[in-house]
């Protein structure tokens, strides 16, 4: 499933900082498709690939917790508009 990851972040500098260190060695089970930080980094929304949200909202709140306030929900794949080609094609499979 897709899943969208808000983050509201305190101490932008470290919270970029650690996010380009971990998505090298994330678990398995999650995959970082996009990032879009704000032009000032105190907000940023990320596209992940997961079993659940919940999946994510752990890893992030592991992670980045102490730097920001992190949301995750999952993505309604159908109503979606401009989804990944990638979740397109599993939709119809």
């Amino acid at each position: 499933m897709l899943v969208i990851a808000h983050h509201n972040i305190s101490d932008p500098e470290k919270f970029w900082n650690t996010a380009k260190t971990v998505t090298s060695g994330m678990p398995s089970n999650l995959k970082l498709h996009s990032v879009y930080p704000s032009a000032d980094g105190k907000t940023g929304t990320c596209l992940w690939e997961a079993s659940t949200a919940e999946d994510v909202q752990k890893f992030l709140d592991k992670m980045t917790g102490d730097t920001a306030k992190n949301f995750c929900y999952e993505v309604n794949e159908r109503e979606a508009v401009g989804i990944p080609t990638f979740a397109v094609d599993a939709l119809h499979n």
